[in-house]
């Protein structure tokens, strides 16, 4: 398709990147959607179904039915690929665990990626898509996804709260990992609000009442890591942020808890306006992709809470930047209406409708140019956020 560079409303912007995401789509021999990790094919489920619920938000907000067909024929793969004991591998294995045989099953748990974090956001797409699926689909995916929560998840759940990240290369990480309680408690909100079953959003408010109360005086959150080992660094990345603030903004939208909502509302406020919060960490521009900058009398903190960004992929954390839009929207919209946030993110949107400008942070980018092997997920994070500007509430509304 011609891609045209001027700038747009949120509307046309949305329908031309949902036309770009179809087009991605490839069969070699089995369907995903062309996006390659540092060169190597590797095909992970997270690595699309950031697209694949953008393509459902604009098949809402566009009143265009051909988005639809795409995600259902990805989903009914990822359902068919559920394991025995309803965990799910990140990897698209490319085989249904129908055919699996005893011994295959456990060479994946000896072996394989069977973690929480992918998968958060893996389900709470396949909730997502049951809103929009016919009943049979509906049906078939919400019990895939009360398979997951209700028996493979609670076996990481930890004592205080928090939640480990399952199985990744074999390993079993068990210890607190808020990559995993930010996806986990956002799949565990949606499901409340599209089935009313209130066991789940306890499940997630346990979690939130957990990662709130580790928080540092400066506004950041402290994150929870378990690779190699157990460690806590002080979050200040794009990445990890955008994980922990959906999981805490789908949380605050489920949640009937005056403390749960109240305490998040105040670690939102924390994060965003606190003294080393996210708005003095990039206070000229949202999309200014150099390290994060901070105030002159900013004093770090002591060891060992390293800042999470080192080492971190440039072209994943541009990626995950597009989506973070769509949780500063909810924050205005339910909790506090900032002028110096709504400011911040009408910039935001309009550079995200602006094709030419959010190319430059991987969407609808060329696979050969630089971040554009994260292209399909940057296009995906992307259309959260203007699904957001177009109709408020649309990501939240999109599995009730």
């Amino acid at each position: 398709m011609e891609m045209q560079y001027r700038q747009m409303q949120p509307e046309e912007a949305l329908r031309l990147y949902a036309d770009w995401l179809l087009e991605q789509r490839i069969n070699e021999p089995f369907p995903f959607f062309r996006c390659i990790e540092n060169k190597r094919q590797r095909a992970e489920w997270y690595m699309i179904t950031y697209s694949l619920r953008t393509l459902l938000l604009a098949a809402d907000l566009l009143k265009a039915d051909k988005y639809r067909a795409a995600v259902f024929e990805h989903m009914d793969l990822y359902v068919g690929e559920q394991l025995p004991n309803g965990g799910f591998t990140s990897t698209f294995r490319r085989q249904p665990s129908a055919g699996l045989s005893r011994k295959e099953f456990h060479e994946i748990l000896r072996k394989g990626n069977v973690n929480l974090a992918d998968n958060g956001s893996n389900v709470t797409a396949l909730v997502q898509a049951a809103k929009a699926a016919p009943k049979d689909k509906r049906d078939k995916y919400l019990q895939a996804a009360r398979l997951w929560l209700g028996e493979w998840v609670p076996l990481w759940a930890l004592p205080e709260g928090g939640y480990g990240n399952g199985i990744w290369g074999g390993h079993k990480l068990n210890a607190p990992y808020t990559c995993a309680m930010g996806t986990l408690t956002a799949t565990l909100a949606a499901f409340t609000l599209a089935t009313g079953d209130s066991e789940f959003i306890e499940n997630a408010e346990r979690c939130m009442l957990f990662q709130c109360s580790h928080w540092l005086p400066d506004g950041r959150p402290i994150n929870f890591d378990c690779y190699p080992l157990p460690r806590k660094t002080a979050l200040t990345d794009y990445g990890h942020s955008f994980y922990l603030l959906e999981g805490m903004c789908w949380t605050h939208c489920a949640s009937k808890s005056s403390e749960v909502r109240a305490l998040i509302a105040k670690r939102l406020e924390e994060w965003f306006f606190g003294k080393a919060g996210l708005l003095s960490q990039w206070r000229d521009s949202w999309f200014n992709f150099q390290i994060c900058s901070y105030p002159p009398d900013w004093e770090a903190p002591p060891a060992p809470l390293a800042m999470s960004r080192l080492g971190l992929r440039p072209g994943w954390e541009l990626a995950k930047s597009n989506g973070i839009l769509f949780a500063f929207q909810y924050y205005l919209n339910h909790i506090n209406n900032d002028p110096r946030l709504r400011e911040k993110v009408e910039l935001g949107i309009k550079y995200l409708s602006h094709p030419l400008k959010a190319r430059m942070s991987g969407v609808c980018a060329e696979p050969d140019e630089s971040y554009g092997n994260f292209a399909v997920q940057s296009t995906g994070f992307a259309g959260l956020s203007l699904a957001e500007a177009i109709r408020p509430d649309s990501v939240f509304e999109s599995v009730r």
